[in-house]
């Protein structure tokens, strides 16, 4: 079984990414670094695992549902799990929702 991590858009990802990184390293402006670099961090520190995929909002297709874009684009089979990673009501704030591909 797969787990495919449905996550924001890069840029908004890497805003939070860094908003995260500020609270760890106080001092540092971490939103000077480039959004997609802090990403890009992030998948390689998943690239180690066979099982993850990371899917991000901008590359599944317009107006297609996103269970339909993971099995017809990304391979998502039945039993797979999808955590949809999505911005929250505050700023700054995301909430996950976990389901089982059907």
């Amino acid at each position: 079984m797969a787990t495919f991590y449905l996550l924001p858009p890069r840029p908004l990802l890497g805003r939070h990414f860094a908003a995260f990184l500020g609270s760890l390293f106080p001092g540092l402006d971490w939103n000077r670094s480039d959004p997609r670099r802090l990403t890009e961090t992030l998948e390689s520190l998943t690239a180690g695992h066979d099982d993850i995929f990371l899917v991000y909002r901008e590359e599944l297709a317009h107006g297609v549902e996103p269970a339909t874009a993971l099995r017809d684009d990304f391979g998502a089979e039945p039993g797979d799990e999808v955590v949809e990673l999505r911005a929250g009501a505050r700023p700054g704030e995301l909430t996950a929702q976990r389901w089982q591909f059907a």
